[in-house]
């Protein structure tokens, strides 16, 4: 399958998922408030409301938004094996149930304002909700039997074994850093400051907070590997620590990914696999003795896998 083919698979979903809002939304719009309720409580309560055309507007880009996201990642280039299992047709599972999830919650939102003389009067119980949930199930199920499996690129061999004396002393290390996690700690970071200038400090404290964790965590890492394993040290104050033992280790190749392969950069988990992935190219990928893949995206990566390999086999 071609990526034009794949993006539509992973990106159209989203399209048709906003649909029954969006009409409902336009064919019922003389049938429900000038302001409809757009969200409510548990209880079913609306808490808050929005003018119809922006509700319309914010449905319509809603779809349009996250089809692109989810095409654009479906797209992705063929890539080295990251997980034990099959990580294409679970990103299409993930992207059919996110579009019946959020196509449920639409419609059964904007189903709620019809025929009701104010948004007040508009009532969604979280009974409703189940429904979205339902169909969220179903649409995943369906999406990772339509998703195709991708078959992963070649995975390169990894550099030279180095030779190692038994009380030699070795290390390699590189740091990596991540200039689209800097750029956007930046911007929530200022996101929070600007927020909490024109709306309080409580609302904004949370964007500051996630936009420092970003930049202090998640921007870059020093990747080592000598007798201890392979080590990562997460951001600019080298902690948390992610550590893969020499013994604990049942093989290394080295290859290109993508953070589309694991939802986005910076550390990710994906079913059979975990690594933090700062950008698109070579990386160090380590099957644990367990087949779990542990992958993280470094320059010289092939350097890093031969030393490693070497260290295994030292131990093995």
């Amino acid at each position: 399958m071609g990526r034009t083919a794949r993006a539509l698979l992973t990106g159209a979903p989203h399209l048709v998922a906003v649909t029954p809002a969006l009409v409902t939304a336009l064919v019922a719009a003389d049938r429900m408030p000038a302001e409809p309720a757009t969200r409510f409580t548990f209880d079913g309560t609306a808490v808050s409301t929005m003018p119809h055309a922006a509700l319309v507007a914010t449905i319509v880009a809603l779809g349009v938004v996250l089809a692109f996201v989810f095409g654009a990642m479906g797209a992705r280039p063929t890539a080295a094996r990251v997980s034990s299992f099959d990580t294409a047709r679970f990103f299409g599972a993930v992207s059919w149930a996110t579009a019946g999830l959020l196509g449920g919650v639409l419609y059964e939102a904007t189903a709620a304002n019809v025929d009701v003389a104010s948004a007040a009067e508009a009532h969604l119980t979280a009974d409703r909700l189940l429904i979205a949930v339902g169909v969220a199930v179903v649409a995943g199920v369906v999406g990772y039997l339509v998703t195709p499996s991708a078959p992963p690129a070649p995975e390169e061999p990894p550099g030279a074994p180095v030779p190692i004396g038994a009380t030699e002393r070795v290390s390699w290390s590189r740091r990596i850093e991540s200039r689209m996690s800097l750029a956007l700690g930046a911007v929530v970071l200022v996101g929070g400051l600007v927020l909490g200038w024109l709306a309080g400090w409580l609302p904004g404290a949370l964007l500051i907070v996630v936009g420092l964790a970003v930049l202090l965590l998640g921007s870059s890492a020093l990747v080592t590997v000598d007798r201890r394993g392979l080590v990562v040290a997460l951001g600019a104050l080298g902690w948390p620590r992610l550590r893969v033992p020499v013994d604990d280790i049942a093989s290394v190749t080295a290859g290109d990914v993508s953070p589309a392969q694991f939802g986005g950069w910076g550390y990710r988990l994906t079913p059979g696999g975990s690594g933090v992935v700062l950008r698109s190219g070579p990386a160090v990928i380590v099957t644990r003795r367990s087949g779990r893949r542990f992958t993280v995206t470094v320059d010289d990566a092939r350097t890093a896998a031969g030393l490693l390999t070497s260290l295994v086999h030292e131990v093995s």
